[in-house]
């Protein structure tokens, strides 16, 4: 079992961008997280609107979960919104998609 927390983003303030890996380091490790990509992105057909990419993995979906909607990440949250620009989301691995998905997760009614 696996769940991932994708970020895809462009980078609005280059001054300060490297504080944000610093500051994500600890609640990656207090939620049991591993950094999987860090990482500008070249696209091999139609370019896409966000040029970098940071990937997180967890020992499952709901971990993944519990991580991003933890006080500390909607607080990195308010921090990164000044300094990139761009998306977030939380997936399963592969093993788990079946049951996300029955779940109805991926309902439009359901996304937050």
């Amino acid at each position: 079992m696996a769940g991932y927390v994708l970020h895809h983003y462009n980078i609005i303030d280059r001054s300060r961008i490297e504080e944000l890996g610093p500051r994500s380091v600890p609640i990656l490790e207090k939620y049991g997280g591993e950094l999987i990509v860090a990482s500008p992105m070249k696209a091999l057909a139609d370019p896409p609107p966000y040029t970098n990419m940071v990937m997180y993995r967890f020992e499952s979906f709901e971990a993944a979960l519990t991580f991003y909607n933890s006080e500390e990440m909607v607080e990195l949250r308010k921090f990164s919104s000044q300094v990139i620009e761009g998306f977030a989301t939380v997936i399963p691995g592969h093993s788990e998609t079946e049951s996300v998905v029955k779940s109805g997760y991926f309902a439009k009614e359901a996304a937050s």
